[in-house]
């Protein structure tokens, strides 16, 4: 019964993960973070709660509580991310490129974006 719930959970996990579009989750630190935090969460609060013969509590609590620890640190992530990218940003007075696919802007002098390998186009 106590391998039945901590299946249960791990497959829950996994399907949540699935409804997000593969392209979003992907690339969304946040969501990884989340559905990683959740797994390692509920494994442990699985081992922790088969000691005191409460596995399946122990299995809830954990996924939850690594769900938010994940989600955290990959939203966090995220930020820095973006932080990172807008200080890099050319000024808008040179003559500039885009990636098509995440849209971060570059000087003239660049082909291809270095994140998704695609051909940058020039703004109009």
């Amino acid at each position: 019964m106590k391998h039945q719930t901590v299946m249960g959970m791990v497959s829950v996990g996994l399907l949540l993960a699935g409804c997000e579009s593969m392209g979003t989750a992907a690339q969304s630190k946040t969501t990884q973070g989340a559905v990683l935090g959740s797994l390692l969460g509920a494994g442990t609060g699985a081992i922790i709660g088969n000691q005191t013969d409460h596995a399946g509590a122990g299995t809830a609590i954990g996924a939850g509580l690594g769900a938010l620890g994940g989600g955290l640190v990959g939203h966090s992530m995220e930020e820095n991310s973006q932080r990172t990218q807008q200080q890099a940003t050319p000024p808008a007075s040179a003559k500039t490129k885009f990636c098509p696919v995440g849209g971060e802007v570059y000087t003239e002098d660049i082909r291809y974006c270095p994140n998704h390998g695609v051909e940058l186009k020039y703004k109009e």
